[in-house]
């Protein structure tokens, strides 16, 4: 009898342990999402030297969606980046998978609107990105962030973080870390990643180039029954009312940044051996003003009785007289005892152009029967001068 009254209070006891359960509100909790990393994550300075502003360009794919609402923050190391206050969403480029994301200083409405973004300033600060209330950032996209002046999406951009003082040793590079995570709208991480970035000193160059310039002076064209060489040219005999003509060539090739010039003079009027009382004068032209040759017509012994002068290629020569062309076809101008320009160039040469680096010097003589015989000489000079 008592082991039945037992088992009916059992059977009871498990009925209101059941009838409880049933009544009982039974509460579920969701399980927040696991935290995953970044990946193909980088960020690249424009600029690595300490304590100097640079750009940022920042690329890396998501693994979680980011939902409506949800936010990207990018935070770099407390205490050694400098955010200016300036920084806004002009400064920022962005595009997801090549998409360029319009940006607005708060999240927009719709589909395609902008994503807000909030800058937090100084040497503590960071960047929050904040999506729309419709769009979301699927798992596995690529997005960049260019931060700097070379954003030009929306507008060019003006602002530059300031990258960390010198810590390390002058050669070793100092490290930083530059957090990012997205989030839910609710704050809830879903993916983030420490980047690392490197700022080290600049290495200066210095170098220094000798002073170069070569001159060479080399006979070109025989006078007729002639000789000629860089040192000396022999007319040999001259006939009455018959021109010769020699060709010598100067060229200069220097590192003179302001170019050069080569002057000619003479010592004096080819003079007689004999008598140098008696010369062969130059002809009448001149250096500013060039003039067609034209024979000797003195009448007078050893007077306008024979003549020496010269004419060079170089169309190019410093604006005097009649101009940087003044030698024109046939124009000769007498040698003096002033040094005057045959060659003149405006920089540094090292070619063989005509009128850069070289001029060809021609030089005619003639005489007529009043020119009394006998041997003349003197001596030709050229002078080059380089402006460094």
């Amino acid at each position: 009898m008592r082991e039945l009254i037992n088992r009916k209070m059992w059977a009871r006891l498990v009925a209101l342990s059941m009838l409880s359960a049933l009544l009982l509100p039974v509460q579920i909790r969701q399980a927040s999402a696991t935290v995953q990393q970044f990946v193909q994550a980088s960020l690249e300075l424009s600029n690595s030297r300490p304590a100097e502003v640079s750009d940022w360009t920042l690329q890396l794919d998501n693994v979680q969606i980011v939902p409506v609402g949800g936010k990207i923050i990018i935070t770099p190391v407390a205490t050694e980046f400098s955010i200016p206050a300036g920084l806004d969403e002009d400064d920022i480029d962005l595009t997801v998978d090549a998409a360029e994301i319009l940006l607005a200083a708060v999240p927009g409405t719709g589909a395609d609107s902008a994503w807000g973004v909030a800058v937090t300033s100084g040497t503590s600060g960071n960047i929050t990105f904040t999506l729309n209330d419709t769009d979301t950032v699927p798992a596995g996209s690529t997005l960049i962030f260019e931060i700097g002046l070379h954003a030009t999406q929306a507008a060019t951009g003006d602002s530059q973080i300031t990258n960390p003082a010198k810590d390390a040793a002058v050669g070793t590079a100092d490290i930083w870390e530059v957090d990012v995570t997205s989030t839910e709208a609710d704050d809830d991480v879903l993916d983030t990643i420490d980047l690392l970035v490197a700022t080290i000193d600049d290495v200066a160059l210095s170098t220094s180039q000798a002073a170069q310039m070569t001159f060479v002076i080399t006979g070109e064209t025989p006078p007729a029954a002639g000789e000629i060489a860089p040192n000396y040219i022999r007319w040999n005999e001259l006939t009455p009312g018959v021109a010769k003509t020699a060709v010598q060539r100067v060229k200069v090739n220097t590192s003179a940044f302001n170019g050069y010039t080569v002057y000619i003079k003479q010592n004096n009027n080819m003079q007689l051996a004999t008598d140098t009382g008696i010369d062969i004068d130059v002809w009448s032209g001149t250096n500013n003003t060039p003039t067609t040759w034209a024979s000797p017509a003195g009448t007078t012994i050893g007077v306008n009785t024979g003549y020496l002068g010269y004419h060079t290629s170089d169309g190019s020569l410093n604006v005097v007289g009649d101009g940087a062309d003044r030698f024109g076809a046939g124009e000769y101008a007498g040698l003096s005892a002033t040094s005057e320009e045959v060659l003149y160039h405006t920089a540094a040469s090292q070619s063989d152009v005509d009128g850069q680096d070289y001029a060809d010097i021609t030089f005619q003589i003639e005489v007529n029967n009043l020119q009394p015989s006998g041997n003349y000489s003197n001596e030709i000079i050229y002078i080059a001068k380089p402006i460094f």
